[in-house]
């Protein structure tokens, strides 16, 4: 009787076990949300732990620690293939299977969690993020490597023009680790349309800084100083240089070791994912054809703003040629081609040439008056004919205006005065005619170099000189070309 109690007991304690065991409940895992996550980049690793907050407990609140009993078991992408890592660097969805194992019942539990990596937004969040630390109140760019300047012109999406009040210097500024669209002697997709943004940016704003590196070279191989280019707008500093990259118009260029070069390293990189603008959007505006519209330079004169920024086909002879860009003129009606600072031996005067591709533009950018072509390739041109004859019409002051685009001829003169430019050889000789009219003649940074400016004594009498008719902005100049084209009294 004894045994038989006993043995009831045994079964009786081993069914309790087990009713026990099945009773309790499997463990409970938190901290497994779903999370959406930027794909990372060069410079901006994944911060992203799949196991970072995640936790388990068992039926009595015991917390199941990391390891055997607490694991992620599988990742899946996409559900039903497994792979052994998640690559952080290209956007996708994850499918994280965490498993844990009560070590005292042998109940386990399973929960799945979504990642999705994806392509960080397209905004200017590092832009917003950046301010101007250094102090430029009262300092100069040219003197201190950093000070507030005034805008004096546009050039392009990565270059302009600056007055230094403090120092008394007007300086060419290409912005340090970008590089922009082609929008001056080349034009390229979202070129205009960047140099438009850097014009309307600086344009709004009240005031403007330029902050060089602390140490090293200050101008590039084409003598512009490189700069940061702050500006203030509603009470705050932003830099542009960077804001043109997250706004893709720009691409990040030798930027490492400088200043701001991880922020623009990690920036570009995010931008480049959004595949915006220069990363593979279609321009709009851009003028993709090849040859262009032939029309004449009469007919692109007088619809100038039908043309602007398209592709042109124009033919004219090679009436004078300034550095290595020239003038056209055709019918009587002139115009002046820059071809940027490649040599350009295949075109000389007297040349009449024909030449696809090219691009109507404004010089100054934000000029209305400047009208010029650009974006010349010698593959594009064709030559017709050789020994042209070049008109030279002889004019006073006041005729001048009638004149661009042409070259004409200028007699007794009498220097009034000379304006050299600050940041570079080039200088502008204001003479006076024999009528009483004022002529200004531009000698560019290039002719400087064999014209020199203390020819130009005010009070010496010029007895002729020639050149084509330019303008900047609303005034006229006569573009010196050569020593072989201007003859003094003495």
């Amino acid at each position: 009787m004894k045994r038989f109690t006993f043995l009831v007991l045994m079964v009786l304690t081993a069914f309790i076990a087990v009713s026990c065991d099945e009773g309790v409940a499997p463990p409970v895992i938190t901290g497994v949300e779903d999370v959406t996550i930027n794909v990372s980049v060069q410079g901006n690793p994944p911060t992203f732990n799949p196991s970072t907050g995640v936790s388990a407990t068992n039926h009595l609140g015991v917390d199941i620690p990391w390891g055997d009993n607490l694991y992620l078991k599988t990742i899946e992408q996409p559900v039903g293939t497994e792979v052994d890592e998640i690559d952080y660097y290209q956007a996708g969805t994850y499918y994280l299977t965490y498993e844990a194992v009560d070590p005292d019942s042998g109940k386990k539990a399973t929960a799945v969690r979504v990642l999705e990596l994806v392509i960080p937004d397209f905004d200017t969040n590092y832009t917003d993020a950046l301010r101007l630390e250094a102090d430029y109140e009262g300092l100069s760019f040219i003197n201190d490597r950093i000070g507030e300047v005034e805008v004096r012109s546009f050039v392009d999406g990565d270059t302009t023009n600056f007055y230094d009040a403090v120092s008394g210097t007007y300086v060419t500024v290409r912005y340090l680790g970008i590089d922009s669209p082609e929008a001056t002697s080349k034009f390229d997709p979202w070129g205009i349309k960047a140099a438009t943004f850097v014009r309307d940016r600086l344009s709004e704003a009240s005031r403007v800084i330029l902050q060089a590196e602390p140490t090293g070279e200050r101008t590039d191989g084409n003598e512009r100083y490189l700069a940061w280019v702050w500006y203030v707008y509603q009470g705050e500093t932003r830099l542009l240089n960077l804001e043109l990259v997250e706004q893709a118009y720009a691409w990040v260029g030798s930027a490492a070791g400088t200043l701001y070069g991880d922020i623009f390293s990690v920036a570009g990189a995010e931008t480049q994912l959004t595949g915006y603008r220069i990363y593979g959007e279609t321009d709009p505006d851009y003028d993709y054809d090849r040859e262009g519209t032939p029309v004449s330079i009469g007919d692109l004169l007088d619809d100038f703003a039908t043309y602007y920024a398209k592709k042109v086909t124009v033919s004219g002879v090679i009436t004078a040629k300034i550095g290595y860009s020239v003038y056209l003129e055709q019918d009587g009606r002139g115009i002046y081609l820059y071809t940027g600072y490649n040599p350009t031996n295949e075109l000389q005067i007297g040349h009449e040439v024909t030449i696809q591709g090219l691009v109507p533009a404004y010089y100054p950018a934000d000029s209305t008056t400047g009208m010029q072509l650009s974006n010349y390739f010698e593959y594009n041109m064709i030559l017709v004919s050789e020994d042209n004859p070049v008109t030279i019409t002889t004019v006073n002051g006041s005729q001048i205006p009638d004149y661009v685009g042409r070259v004409v001829r200028l007699e007794n003169l009498t220097v009034t005065s000379v304006d050299e430019a600050p940041s570079s050889n080039a200088f502008n000789v204001y003479a006076e005619d024999a009528f009483g009219n004022e002529v200004n003649l531009r000698v560019d940074n290039f002719t400087a170099s064999f014209v020199s400016k203390g020819w130009f004594v005010v009070g010496r009498q010029i007895a002729w000189v020639q050149g084509p008719v330019a303008t900047f902005y609303d005034e006229y100049q006569v573009m010196i070309a050569g020593q072989a084209i201007i003859a003094f009294e003495d």
